[in-house]
């Protein structure tokens, strides 16, 4: 288990300051600005990001933002604000610890390290993002919580059931064990008159005595049975659990089938143009997926039906502006695209310039420049840019 600290180069201090303080609560921690390859964020890991005003100029800025974005996917980021200055697009409006104040840093690093120990700890069966999902039917009833003394009631009363039977097994064996000792053993009629005559003698009537005594021998062997096969399957069970659990760190199989429909990743600023241009493109019988709701909140990780939308999608298309370039959904979006394999279509709706860390994602994908196609043909070329 490691705790990766990244940083700007400038901050270096405080990153050194913060892997002393983590080291003093028994953590592992690694530096890291970027300058040297690291191995990637595993499943037992933490990545703490330090962001400052230095962070959006430092040249492994996108090194370090890839592996913000990777922690965070996985739901794996703590992120500490070391001033006020504004973090890479797709990190702004990240869950954040305030560490501005440098007096009170030494305060600040122990809540940075309640954070990593939360992160690190074992999650919960049940996901919160179960409670967002949409429902499909009914909700399943709860099973009723265990009592720790049902238990011991339970073994008890099979005890208590087979202790008749018990001993009625015994003392029909001892009684065969005196018919067969001397010169002339006992026949089985001799057995069966003599378990009869020690029924009379318990007060049991005579036609009845060797039937209770056939009767509790038979309960009494049932539940010896039953309670060596419960114990032979809970012996097997975890061994059996085991082997059909994923290994450490393998992907989660995607729950949704994959659909035809696109994405449609845009700025919510640009509605009004984007809209029209895919109710255009629909007429042709090309299926959307379009967000309307805000998109994909920071503190979400995997959850939401956003990140469903894009892991089942046939492509994703970005709508390219000004707006779109500053948006923290659209950045994360075309990351989460990127992280699963989905085919990137550029289409500006205006003359913008892409920032270098996405030209990242769309280098080598052929983009439309829609804003300067004529508006009677722009669905054609939406149609033929998409395929």
């Amino acid at each position: 288990m490691t705790v990766f600290v990244t940083y700007a180069s400038q901050d270096q201090a405080a990153a050194e300051a913060l892997e002393k303080a983590l080291e003093r609560r028994g953590q592992f921690v690694e530096l890291d600005n970027g300058q040297a390859a690291q191995r990637p964020v595993g499943a037992g890991d933490v990545l703490v990001l330090m962001v400052s005003s230095a962070l959006l100029f430092t040249p492994t800025r996108l090194r370090l933002e890839q592996r913000a974005l990777d922690a965070w996917a996985d739901n794996r980021l703590v992120v500490v604000r070391l001033d006020k200055g504004l973090a890479p697009v797709g990190l702004r409006d990240l869950p954040s610890i305030d560490a501005s104040f440098e007096a009170q840093r030494e305060f600040t690093w122990m809540k940075v390290a309640d954070a990593v120990r939360d992160v690190l700890r074992p999650a919960a069966p049940q996901h919160a993002d179960r409670a967002r999902a949409p429902s499909s039917g009914p909700a399943p009833a709860r099973r009723a919580p265990r009592k720790r003394g049902a238990g011991w009631v339970t073994a008890l009363l099979l005890l208590l059931a087979a202790s008749p039977g018990a001993y009625a097994i015994v003392a029909a064996a001892a009684i065969w064990l005196v018919n067969r000792i001397g010169p002339t053993p006992g026949t089985w009629r001799d057995l069966v008159a003599d378990i009869t005559d020690l029924g009379v003698r318990l007060g049991l009537p005579a036609a009845a005595a060797l039937i209770v005594f056939g009767a509790a021998a038979a309960v009494t062997v049932t539940i010896v049975l039953w309670a060596a096969a419960a114990a032979i399957s809970a012996l097997f069970r975890p061994r059996v659990a085991a082997s059909r659990a994923p290994p450490a760190g393998a992907e989660a199989p995607a729950q949704e089938e994959a659909s035809d429909a696109t994405f449609v990743s845009y700025a919510r600023a640009n509605q009004s143009v984007v809209l029209p241009v895919i109710e255009a493109a629909k007429q042709s019988g090309h299926r959307f997926w379009v967000d309307q709701q805000g998109g994909v909140s920071a503190g979400d990780g995997w959850a939401g039906e956003i990140v469903r939308a894009i892991r089942g999608a046939a492509g994703v298309v970005v709508m390219c502006s000004k707006a779109a370039f500053e948006s923290d959904h659209v950045k994360r979006e075309i990351y989460l695209a990127d992280r699963y394999k989905k085919r990137l279509t550029p289409v500006f709706i205006e003359a913008a310039e892409p920032p270098e860390d996405f030209e990242y994602f769309f280098a080598g994908v052929q983009a439309l420049k829609l804003h300067e196609t004529p508006e009677s043909e722009r669905s054609q070329a939406f149609m033929r840019v998409l395929g």
